[in-house]
């Protein structure tokens, strides 16, 4: 059950990652970012296949939302097994998840290392990282009320 909850508070998370970059869009007018899908088919880069235009946005939007779910793992992890109190887990769960996205990034040639791209957009990194781990956060503890207490 534990690790059920998590997974679906780390789902909550990315609805609120994905508002919070979807509004963020709105207001900068950026368009929508093909780094989940890049990432996603990053390994079939290795062996000369390409996946490009529509249907690398189409798999963008379903790595995004598996690769949001999956961190739950992790919110398990830290919650469940190390028992870390709520603010210690969510402080340890940023720190992981941004770490790991940023070094994806790099790997797989989505993006340089953040201390290039300006202040600017790495404030908006971190409040999307931010509203994902207080997603997750409110999530679980939501869960938690719903369940009485017994995850």
């Amino acid at each position: 059950m534990e690790l059920l909850a998590a997974i679906i508070a780390a789902m909550l998370g990315t609805v609120a990652m994905t508002l919070s970059s979807g509004s963020e869009m709105h207001w900068t007018g950026r368009p929508e970012s093909p780094a989940p899908g890049v990432a996603a088919v990053w390994p079939l880069k290795l062996v000369g296949l390409k996946i490009e235009g529509r249907n690398l946005m189409v798999i963008s939007v379903w790595a995004h939302w598996a690769y949001g779910s999956v961190w739950g793992l992790a919110w398990w992890a830290l919650i469940a097994k190390a028992e870390l109190p709520l603010a210690a887990a969510a402080a340890a769960f940023f720190g992981v998840v941004w770490v790991t996205a940023i070094l994806m990034l790099k790997i797989t040639g989505i993006a340089p290392w953040p201390w290039t791209w300006g202040i600017k957009y790495n404030l908006f990194d971190w409040t999307h990282h931010a509203a994902y781990v207080a997603g997750t956060v409110i999530g679980w503890v939501l869960i938690e009320q719903v369940a009485g207490g017994a995850i």
